[in-house]
């Protein structure tokens, strides 16, 4: 064995006599770079190359962490990229070495440092088509060039890659802060509110690349919304692409406040309040007009939660004064004509039937029944709640759901309510209150419900939600197999309205998360057969009823005195008030009822206005029953059809591939 030294450097191939050997055998250098090659596991070909990185080589431990990356032979730009991440500590791809250099004004010192800056710049010329070496310029030119995909194609000065790694930017969860931050920086430095005037809406509807896009879409949807003829399929258009941008999150409830004014101005505008009779005005109430409140429940709950409150300022009032009037007075004033005449034995759906027509049929059956009353769910909440039910049943496939409605009583008032909704054989209004008998038992509070239920059916029970709720498995399962009929109580809605009443629509939201879980809960102790309904409905709006608008009725013989009705002796009828005789709104009663007209409140001490209820409008007296039924769940398997998105680049010998 041989060994041969020389302290020339090392020829050309073509000159090289020893060149058979040195290929045949093992050539060794002493100086860094070969010594930090033989590291790397890189011949003396590489050396030339590396020669020119001795700065970063220097150093044992950049080396080691570069010689853990590296896959063999690959090209020089995959070198200076994999140095270029040792040295700044980050991935080796292109996209996340860039958001490290934004991110970290150190990064770009160090890049200088090494010599490896001149080396990226070319890179990006080759993958970007940015033809410069400066970072600052570099970020101006990415954002710009998003900008400019949207607006003006014409005007872009990268290609197309630059522009999907702006997108990636923008979804990076881990990176998309510092977007935000330097999108924001760059806008004010170009000024880019004054560039977006010279485009159109619908240049912009599309462009996310800065939040000034984002606040000029929104400044259009506010003023389409104020112009003569609406564009109702062009807004809705619009907030549906604007889903999509990355500023929407920061935005979301103005968008949707903008939505849902939308459409329930092109509601109200189209729909005509024709009614044939009672029963025609609460079906067009339970499948059409009931849609109304959900765009003012949705509205009003959107608005108050608005990221920039003061821009649905003007908005807000002219969606108050449309629902008021436009909606709530003209339904109501129209429907009072007919609702004059109501009479408890027209409807065989009225609330009182409940007992008879949907309990005792499956009592007879042997089937367990569950049943839940939400005071204040007003017919609209329950239609959105057994969506939301619905929603529940795709993530398990066990829930299903029905929503149909229910005739409530006259007044509209818990006591009646509740009662109606219990096993009776007749109801009972006395002198001295409003409280109501069933079969000459107070049907006023939970242990008295109880023992209404327990005379009709020993194994009923009554319970309070938040004790059903408090049920262990175990402890609530063997509690549903001693009773055939659990009635559950549930209250949110109606005593968020006494008390603080400007949070009304919150505790709808808070009651359909509640009643999900009572269902669950049923579930979880074996229960399959679920009834939700309501005792009553209500009427709420944001803007409180001013002084001069109640109207006066006084009563001498009064026990009972509401803002909607007075339950009394000697009562007398007025331009404010219908009265009602107790046998038709189905009582045993000396008593008189009078109770407002349309969406009028009389005057009473106290305050709290907004929400009321008691009265004879549809929103207080169509009333929600849910068929909810639970199964065993089941999840359909099966195959399905596969793409693969596509990969401009392969950089390495590791692949992420992404299938949808």
């Amino acid at each position: 064995k041989f060994l041969v030294y020389s302290s020339k450097k090392l020829p050309k191939d073509e000159e090289n006599w020893l060149l058979d050997l040195n290929l045949a055998n093992y050539l060794f250098s002493a100086d860094k770079i070969s010594l930090a090659l033989q590291v790397l596991g890189l011949g003396v070909d590489k050396k030339a190359f590396f020669s020119r990185f001795g700065k970063f080589l220097n150093a044992k431990s950049r080396v080691e962490a570069l010689s853990k990356k590296l896959n063999g032979d690959e090209d020089e730009d995959r070198y200076i990229l994999k140095m270029i991440s040792v040295a700044i500590n980050t991935q080796e791809s292109i996209e996340s070495i860039i958001w490290k250099l934004f991110e970290d004004e150190k990064s770009g010192q160090i890049l200088q440092k090494y010599d490896l800056k001149e080396e990226f710049f070319k890179i990006l010329k080759k993958r970007y088509g940015y033809n410069g070496d400066s970072l600052d310029d570099l970020l101006y030119k990415l954002l710009q060039n998003h900008f400019y995909t949207y607006v003006d194609d014409s005007k872009c000065q990268l290609n197309s890659d630059a522009r999907v790694f702006v997108s990636n930017w923008m979804d990076s969860s881990k990176h998309k802060e510092s977007f935000a931050r330097l999108s924001q920086k760059v806008s004010k430095e170009l000024n880019i509110t004054q560039v977006l005037e010279n485009y159109s809406i619908e240049k912009l509807q599309e462009c996310d690349t800065y939040e000034e896009c984002e606040q000029t879409v929104i400044s259009y949807l506010l003023n389409a919304l104020f112009e003569e003829n609406i564009d109702i399929d062009n807004i809705l258009q619009v907030v549906k692409i604007r889903q999509k941008s990355f500023w929407y999150k920061d935005y979301v409830n103005i968008y949707q406040a903008i939505k849902n004014a939308a459409l329930l101005m092109d509601f109200v505008s189209k729909e005509k309040f024709d009614i044939k009779d009672m029963a025609d005005g609460i079906k067009k109430y339970a499948h059409i007009w009931h849609k109304a409140d959900l765009y003012y429940r949705n509205y009003t709950i959107q608005a108050s939660n608005a990221e920039k409150i003061d821009v649905l300022k003007e908005l807000s009032k002219r969606i108050e004064n449309i629902y008021l009037n436009g909606f709530l007075r003209e339904l109501n004033d129209t429907w009072q004509k007919f609702v004059e005449g109501y009479d408890v034995s027209l409807f065989g759906n009225h609330q009182q039937n409940f007992y008879k027509r949907f309990i005792t049929p499956m009592v007879e059956k042997n089937k367990k029944i569950f049943v839940i009353i939400s005071d204040a769910l007003r017919y609209e909440c329950g239609v959105e709640l057994s969506k939301k039910i619905l929603q529940e049943n795709r993530k398990k496939d066990r829930f299903s759901s029905s929503c149909d409605y229910l005739v409530g009583s006259l007044p509209s008032y818990t006591q009646l309510g509740m009662a109606s909704l219990l096993p009776h054989k007749k109801l009972a209004i006395r002198d001295k209150n409003d409280t109501v008998f069933i079969d000459e038992i107070s049907s006023a509070g939970l242990q008295n419900r109880d023992k209404i239920l327990k005379s009709y059916d020993k194994k009923s029970v009554a319970i309070g939600y938040e004790e059903f709720l408090g049920y262990e498995r175990l402890e609530g399962r063997e509690f549903a197999k001693n009773h055939n009929i659990i009635y559950i109580y549930h209250d949110e809605i109606d005593k968020m309205g006494e008390k603080n009443e400007i949070k009304t629509f919150e505790a709808v939201a808070s009651t359909f998360e509640t009643l999900i879980k009572i269902i669950k809960q049923t579930a979880n102790f074996n229960g399959v057969n679920i009834f939700i309904t309501s005792d009553h409905g209500f009427i709420f709006t944001a803007k409180p009823t001013l002084e001069s608008e109640f109207c006066r009725y006084e009563s001498s013989g009064a026990v009972k005195t509401n803002r909607r009705f007075v339950i009394g002796k000697n009562l007398q009828s007025s331009t404010c008030v219908t009265l009602y005789d107790a046998k038709k709104i189905g009582l045993e009663s000396d008593n008189l009822f009078a109770i407002a007209k349309s969406i009028n409140k009389i005057r009473v001490q106290g305050g709290g206005n907004r929400f009321v209820h008691g009265g004879a409008t549809l929103q207080e007296i169509v009333l929600p029953l849910l068929k909810v039924n639970i199964g065993k769940g089941k999840q359909e398997i099966k195959e399905v059809d596969v793409q693969i998105s596509p990969i401009r680049h392969i950089t390495t010998n590791s692949v992420n591939v992404l299938f949808y």
